[in-house]
């Protein structure tokens, strides 16, 4: 009996999907990304759009951590980079958003470009320093640069128009379908998402993406087989950078007010937590993270009026709140993980595909 997935020819071998159970698997997922918002409710039409905006900022860490092995815990100033990008030339100058959409990428990376080189010379803790420090300067900035941020109080973000019709007014298709600001966000970030990870999901098959790989592994071996690992570093804070800043702008527009607070050390560690969680150097789990990190205070809430212990906000009668609840699950979920399975979800995946695979000899 034939068991186990085996390729006969080089394209075979580096085909994105083999066999026809993966693309039935495509399939189901893209139908499920088409019915989505038209299943959900108004709530989880919400958390599925802010789940598309962090998955395109955990892809940047994808590059950076799962492929090059460089630890960020920096990613949030990239994101707020690109939101101030996106909002003075969409709010302060009236740029269409086919021009500030990719400039807030664009400029991120550009940053990273200026302060990457001085990263790249350390490893390990002190990295994990250095970018923690690069939030603090960002913070001081945001709140300096009032002109752009509004300051402590913040500012309204920049329309999101496409052919002249905003994404906040509800749209009739052709008399047929109806949507919603948040179905038309939805597909909107669906459609930028999508090439995005295509994109990210490509450059581990690359000559870039191998030199990555091979500094994750061990950088001092890669420089003897001539890799440039200082440049190959920075080349990953600057693609990762390019994937915060976007993701910036996309969340601007749809929040369509920021402050300059919401870009701290809290939302760069959930970015690192969807990374961990979902599966490192795996563009499906950061997906799966993203949903874990950013759907579970909404799921814990939903459960604040059947468990009679839990609260929507803090009391003086005391109880759990759902911000508590979160909290202990993602340190839960983390810890859960590194011990028992350091690949994320991604390793339970992988575990049963070669079960499945493999079977009837499977192990």
């Amino acid at each position: 009996m034939a068991s186990g997935v085996i390729a006969q020819t080089y394209r075979q071998d580096m085909a994105l999907r083999r066999g026809s159970l993966q693309w039935l698997g495509v399939a189901a997922v893209a139908a499920l990304a088409l019915v989505y918002p038209f299943w959900a409710d108004a709530r989880w039409e919400t958390v599925g759009v802010f789940v598309l905006i962090a998955a395109t900022a955990g892809l940047g860490l994808h590059v950076l951590t799962g492929l090059a092995g460089q630890v960020s815990l920096g990613h949030s100033a990239f994101v707020g980079v690109g939101a101030y990008t996106a909002i003075w030339l969409g709010a302060d100058h009236g740029m269409p958003m086919w021009v500030w959409l990719p400039v807030s990428g664009l400029v991120p990376a550009a940053v990273a470009l200026l302060v990457a080189p001085f990263a790249a010379r350390v490893r390990g803790l002190y990295l994990a320093v250095v970018s923690v420090a690069l939030i603090f300067v960002a913070n001081y900035f945001w709140n300096w640069w009032d002109w752009l941020t509004g300051g402590f109080n913040g500012r309204t973000a920049q329309p999101t128009t496409v052919m002249g019709h905003n994404l906040f007014d509800d749209l009739d298709v052709f008399g047929l379908v109806h949507l919603n600001s948040n179905e038309q966000f939805w597909f909107l970030v669906l459609a930028v998402f999508l090439p995005l990870a295509l994109a990210a999901r490509n450059i581990q098959r690359t000559r870039i993406g191998r030199a990555f790989m091979s500094v994750r592994e061990r950088d001092l071996a890669a420089s003897v087989a001539g890799v440039p690992v200082t440049r190959t570093k920075v080349l990953g804070f600057v693609v990762a950078a390019f994937y915060a800043g976007v993701a910036g702008s996309l969340l601007a527009a749809y929040q369509s007010y920021v402050v300059p607070s919401q870009w701290n050390l809290l939302l760069a560690i959930s970015y690192i937590a969807m990374i961990v969680i979902g599966g490192l150097g795996s563009v499906l789990g950061v997906v799966l993270g993203a949903v874990f990190v950013t759907a579970l205070p909404t799921f814990v809430e939903s459960l604040a009026d059947v468990l009679p212990l839990l609260t929507d906000k803090p009391s003086t009668s005391g109880g759990l709140t759902v911000d508590l609840v979160s909290t202990f699950l993602y340190g839960l979920a983390i810890v859960v993980v590194m011990v028992a399975e350091p690949r994320g979800i991604m390793g339970l995946w992988e575990r049963f595909k070669l079960f499945w695979r493999s079977w009837p000899w499977s192990p």
